[in-house]
């Protein structure tokens, strides 16, 4: 069995809340706060969701596209090193249709920045199925781009 090649990656993605680190880090540990931005699309139905944030705690989001090429996203995580209102650092895993897509670190820092907070998250990834960085890393980073961006009404 011939395996696929790894193709590697890397991006940043910066926000800036108007809420101070405290709320902006809350809104990734709580479940229900995450619940509103960390999810799929209109296409997209939840199956299972799970989140524990503390060092060694693990997150699960697992859901389902229709339309004419349905598919399943299993996202699957653990967190190495959590600072509370400051740092998460977590290791996931992607999995499309049952196979194994992806990996990769994340840090996600959370700077005071006046009375908010700019939001700073590194991912650098490894895709396992073939897929070129030339062809992941822009999805991906256009997928938790439009996570963040829904972001700002939790702070209104």
């Amino acid at each position: 069995m011939q395996e696929d090649p790894i193709y590697h990656g890397a991006f940043v993605i910066e926000r800036r809340y108007p809420a101070p680190p405290e709320r902006v880090f809350e809104a990734w540990t709580d479940i229900e706060l995450k619940a509103k931005w960390f999810t799929g699309p209109e296409s997209w139905t939840l199956i299972n969701r799970e989140l524990d944030v503390r060092e060694g705690g693990v997150e699960l989001l697992h859901g389902r596209f229709g339309g004419a090429t349905p598919r399943e996203t299993l996202f699957t995580a653990r967190y190495h090193h959590v600072v509370p209102g400051a740092r998460l650092v977590y290791i996931y895993d992607m999995h499309l249709n049952g196979n194994h897509h992806s990996a990769s670190l994340a840090t996600v820092e959370f700077l005071r920045d006046g009375d908010g907070t700019v939001q700073r998250f590194h991912e650098q990834v490894a895709f396992l199925d073939g897929t070129t960085a030339a062809q992941g890393v822009p999805s991906r980073e256009f997928g938790t781009a439009a996570h963040f961006d829904r972001m700002p009404s939790l702070f209104q």
